[in-house]
C-alpha cells in the first residue's frame, strides 16, 4: 500500500481503516522474530515518552529508529537522546539514523518499524493504539489506556483483531514489592480479606502563574491543531498544554485516573478482580479545582468500588499512599519501594514462584513487552487490565460530576443503570476530521 493512501486510511472511520490488508498487519511481527531485534518508533517524546524510550534504549533486543511529536522541540530532544545513547556504544563514537516526524501516521506507514511506544497525552492514546494495531505494530502505551470505557474497549478489539502485543505502562506489576503483596493476598497468607484500601495522591500539579486572561499565540514549534486532535477545540493557552492537560476533563481525568492504574490495579490483582469493572460505585464524593478556568478535575475524592464477587475496595486521597490489605491472619501495606508486614511471621514468608502470578517471564516492564513482541505471549499488563482498573476511576468521575453518591453498573453496556446524567460524562464525541474507531 502506498504510504500516502495508508495515512489517509488511518484518519478515516473505523470501518475504512479496517480495510488495511492482512499482509500489512502480519509482516512486522514476523520480521522482528527473524531479526531478533525490535525496531521501535516513539510517539510522544515529552517527559514520560522520554522515560519509556530510555528503557527501550537500554535493551540490546531493541533499536529506536524514529521519534514523533507535534512539538518539534520535543521531537528533536528525542532524536538527540537516541543518537547520544547509540553513539556512546558505537565503535566510531558517532551514530546517526533516528528519523523525526510530526504526524504519527507517517511513522506508522513505515514498514520497517515493528513496534511503537506511545507517550502522548491521554486523549490520544486510543487513536494512536488502534491505528498502530491496524498497521501491524506491537504497542507499549502509557497508562491510562484511554479516557472513556468506549475508547479502551475499542483498543481491546483492535489489538485482538491485529494479533499484536500490547503492554500498558502500569509498571508496578513488574516490581517485586507489589508482586509479593499480590502473592501474599492471593495465596491465603493473610487469611480471609476483610478490608482493602487504596491511597492515591490528592490535588493537582498546576502552573504557579495565574491563568492567562486571553488566548495566546501558538508557538511556532507546536502543531496545536494536531495536539488537540479528537479533543474539543479550545484556543491555545500555554498553561493548559504540556503536562497540565491532565487536569482538564477534555483531555484526561485528573489525578485520579493518572494514578488509579497503579495502586488500584495492584489491589484488584491482590483480590482476584483484575480485568473486571465494578458492579457499583458507592459513597462517591469529591471536591474540584477552584479558581482556575483551564482546570476542572477532582481535587479530593473518595469512593467504594464494589465487585461481583463481593470485594469492596475503598479509594481515597486520605488513605495511606499505596495499598493496605487487612486479613484475619495479618495486614500488609505496599507502596513504591517498600512493603510492610504486620507480623514477623508474615515478613518471613517465602513465596514459591508458582504462587506469584506475575513472576513468569522477563522481569522489567519494558523488557517484558519486548520479549512478547519478539517471541509471542501476552504482556504482563494487557489493555483489558487498564480498561478495568482505570474504568473504576472513569465511572467514579462520572458519579462526581453528576453529583451522584452511587451508581449501579450494567456490565454488558458498561453504563450506569438509570443514570442518564452520569452516563453523559461517559461519552465522547470526536472532533472532525477525527472519527471514533468503530
Amino acid at each position: 500500500m502506498h504510504r500516502r493512501r495508508f495515512i489517509k486510511t488511518l484518519a478515516a472511520t473505523g470501518a475504512a481503516a479496517a480495510a488495511i490488508p492482512q499482509i500489512l498487519r502480519a509482516q512486522p511481527a514476523a520480521r522482528a522474530a527473524a531479526n531478533s531485534r525490535l525496531a521501535i518508533g516513539v510517539i510522544g517524546t515529552g517527559g514520560q515518552g522520554l522515560n519509556i524510550m530510555g528503557q527501550a534504549l537500554a535493551s540490546p533486543l531493541a533499536q529506536v529508529v524514529a521519534v514523533c511529536d507535534v512539538d518539534s522541540t520535543h521531537a528533536e530532544n528525542g532524536r538527540a537522546r537516541v543518537e547520544k545513547a547509540y553513539s556512546e556504544n558505537s565503535p566510531t563514537g558517532a551514530w546517526r539514523g533516528c528519523a523525526v516526524y510530526r504526524d504519527y501516521r507517517e511513522l506508522l506507514a513505515r514498514p520497517d518499524i515493528d513496534a511503537v511506544l506511545i507517550g502522548s497525552p491521554d486523549h490520544w492514546h486510543a487513536l494512536h493504539t488502534i491505528h498502530a494495531a491496524r498497521a501491524g505494530k506491537h504497542i507499549f502505551c502509557e497508562k491510562p489506556a484511554a479516557t472513556t470505557l468506549d475508547e479502551s474497549r475499542a483498543m481491546i478489539n483492535a489489538v485482538a483483531r491485529a494479533g499484536v502485543a500490547c503492554q500498558i505502562g502500569s509498571m508496578q506489576r513488574s516490581w517485586a514489592e507489589f508482586q509479593r503483596a499480590i502473592a501474599l493476598a492471593r495465596g491465603g497468607y493473610l487469611g480471609k480479606i476483610t478490608s482493602v484500601k487504596v491511597g492515591l495522591p490528592a490535588g493537582a500539579t498546576l502552573p504557579k502563574n495565574p491563568d492567562a486572561p486571553r488566548p495566546q499565540p501558538v508557538p511556532p514549534e507546536l502543531d496545536y491543531e494536531l495536539w488537540l486532535g479528537p479533543a474539543p477545540y479550545r484556543p491555545y493557552f500555554e498553561q493548559g498544554t504540556h503536562y497540565f492537560w491532565r487536569h482538564n476533563f477534555a483531555f484526561s481525568g485528573g489525578r485520579l485516573t493518572d494514578w488509579i492504574g497503579h495502586h488500584h490495579d495492584i489491589a484488584m490483582l491482590a483480590t482476584g478482580v483484575e480485568n473486571q469493572l465494578p458492579v457499583a460505585i458507592r459513597n462517591a464524593r469529591a471536591t474540584f479545582i477552584e479558581g482556575r478556568a483551564l482546570f476542572n478535575t477532582a481535587w479530593t475524592y473518595n469512593f467504594d468500588a464494589h465487585y461481583a464477587n463481593g470485594t469492596v475496595i475503598n479509594l481515597c486521597d486520605k488513605n495511606r499512599l499505596g495499598v493496605t490489605i487487612e486479613g484475619t491472619e495479618g495486614t500488609i501495606h505496599v507502596t513504591r519501594g517498600r512493603i510492610t508486614h504486620s507480623t514477623s511471621l508474615l515478613e518471613r514468608v517465602i513465596i514459591p514462584p508458582w504462587k506469584n502470578p506475575l513472576a513468569r517471564g522477563v522481569r522489567g516492564h519494558m523488557d517484558n513487552f519486548i520479549d512478547c513482541a519478539l517471541h509471542g505471549g501476552e504482556p504482563r499488563c494487557p489493555v483489558i487490565s487498564s480498561h478495568a482498573a482505570v474504568g473504576a476511576g472513569i465511572l467514579a468521575n462520572a458519579a462526581f460530576r453528576s453529583g451522584r453518591a452511587s451508581l449501579d453498573i450494567d456490565l454488558k453496556t458498561e453504563r450506569a443503570i438509570n443514570a442518564p446524567d452520569a452516563n453523559a460524562f461517559l461519552k465522547k464525541v470526536y472532533r472532525a476530521p477525527w472519527a471514533f474507531p468503530a
